[in-house]
């Protein structure tokens, strides 16, 4: 099992294949039967590459209500290799693509959120904020490439990431 973050990588090039990625997946998440999927979004730094990221391909997914993630659609995610991962996410599920089951890579990740919550509108806007404001993408890259060196585990780098986009977003938003 992989238990370490992901070398981060910066290649701009690589701007056309994650696009192309996304597409499949808004493709597939839009196409499922019944899906209560009403938005996708391309969110994290593969969608600009204005600064290092982990090679993760991250999409916001908006429902009406996270309720309607039901057991069904569950199954419909895990036919398509996604697996809900539980972490204490607020008001959020969190499901991730792995590059197998063995090493537990993570190559895809669905942030599902209510579209009508706070989160899902900083979300939008922190992405927004991070791919034109340069002061405030080489702040989040400074802090970001510090967590990532320091921290011992994937869970630990990922809890801590979230606390400085909450605390970025805060102080850019309001």
């Amino acid at each position: 099992m992989y238990t370490k973050t992901q070398p981060l990588i910066s290649d701009a090039n690589l701007l056309v294949v994650y696009h192309n990625l996304f597409k499949d997946y808004e493709d597939l998440l839009f196409g499922l039967l019944n899906t209560p999927v009403k938005s996708v979004h391309h969110i994290g730094g593969t969608a600009h590459f204005n600064y290092a990221t982990e090679p993760i391909l991250d999409i916001l997914v908006g429902v009406n209500n996270l309720h309607d993630i039901t057991a069904l659609d569950e199954k419909r995610l895990n036919y398509a290799g996604f697996y809900r991962i539980h972490h204490h996410y607020k008001k959020k599920v969190m499901m991730v693509k792995f590059n197998n089951l063995i090493e537990l890579k993570q190559q895809v990740r669905l942030h599902i959120l209510q579209i009508e919550s706070k989160a899902y509108s900083e979300y939008l806007q922190m992405q927004d904020a991070l791919e034109r404001s340069t002061s405030l993408g080489s702040l989040f890259k400074e802090e970001k490439e510090l967590l990532h060196a320091s921290a011992e585990s994937i869970r630990e780098y990922e809890v801590q990431k979230e606390k400085l986009f909450t605390k970025l977003s805060r102080q850019y938003l309001d």
